[in-house]
């Protein structure tokens, strides 16, 4: 966990009267309470059960098991490492679903199928993209997911804790404006953007020497996540999407057996509703520091969390 995020853990456990001990250098916090002992490991509190969780932590079978339950979820298709999984798809396999999903979507996102905050997400349109992105991930993993490419409109990050909806956020995707004199990296050097892989990722994509037109807006990325430098912005209960997307969250939550996760859901040009993924790790480090009032909201939820924990 985040130095920020286990602060907040330590302040809850206080409150509530928790015994915490920092197990296996941070990597595992245990906690006491009443003769009960639970565990938080990395971003995963000792609440769901492990085949919920690993589920979640997998896209293509989180894709399958909400599609089994007619759930609207963005379309997946799987591959597999050839060489490590030669039982369950060989080189020919590859070659005719990359052509078959090209063909029916033109542009397409590949990205590992265990990923997480936007690393290694590329949107590609043309085989030959795809064949070598594809050829590069399964350098470092055994599959990877294949999406068509969605015009997304609007992405939102549910926190979710049994069957109720605590938060929801829309991730608005990081810009610059123009002013007709300053080059493209001189506009991103104004921003406060996270140092990370990510955002090196996206901007690698730019050509930073460009100089936008006075009041032209250009997105650093077509991606939505925090770590890639998005903002968020809180949703209200009396705006028109919250209903949508919290029903839509609550049924994905309670069809994967889930107790606290985070659901990712888009909103498409043609306002269509699809869950992205499901996470059983509940990270909010990021959100914490950028929302408006982040830090308390953040530890309202997990104090939610860690009662429950104990019940």
């Amino acid at each position: 966990m985040k130095q920020e995020t286990v602060e907040l853990i330590y302040e809850i456990c206080k409150e509530l009267n928790i015994k915490i001990e920092e197990l296996s250098y941070g990597w595992i916090y245990k906690l006491t309470k009443d003769g009960k002992i639970r565990y938080i490991g990395r971003k995963s509190f000792d609440i769901n059960n492990v085949e919920s969780s690993i589920i979640a932590s997998d896209k293509y079978a989180t894709y399958e098991v909400l599609k089994s339950q007619n759930i609207p979820i963005i379309e997946h298709k799987i591959i597999f490492d050839p060489e490590k999984r030669k039982d369950y798809m060989s080189k020919k396999e590859i070659i005719d679903i990359i052509s078959s999903e090209f063909m029916k979507n033109g542009k397409i996102v590949v990205k590992p199928n265990t990923g997480e905050t936007g690393k290694d997400v590329f949107r590609c349109c043309s085989i030959k993209e795809i064949e070598k992105i594809v050829k590069e991930l399964l350098k470092n993993n055994s599959s990877i997911s294949i999406c068509p490419y969605y015009d997304i409109k609007n992405e939102y990050r549910v926190f979710y804790l049994r069957g109720e909806v605590l938060l929801i956020y829309k991730k608005i995707k990081p810009f610059v404006i123009g002013d007709g004199k300053s080059s493209l990296k001189e506009l991103v050097s104004k921003l406060n953007l996270p140092k990370n892989d990510v955002v090196e990722e996206n901007l690698s994509k730019l050509d930073l020497n460009y100089i936008p037109e006075n009041k032209e807006k250009i997105e650093l990325s077509w991606k939505h996540n925090l770590s890639g430098g998005a903002t968020p912005k809180i949703i209200e209960k009396n705006d028109k999407v919250y209903k949508e997307v919290e029903r839509l969250a609550i049924k994905a939550g309670k069809t994967l057996n889930m107790i606290f996760a985070t659901v990712d859901i888009i909103e498409t040009d043609k306002d269509s509703f699809y869950v992205l993924e499901i996470n059983s790790g509940v990270g909010a480090t990021l959100f914490s520091k950028l929302a408006p009032n982040g830090k308390k909201i953040v530890k309202d939820i997990y104090k939610k969390a860690l009662e429950n924990l104990f019940e």
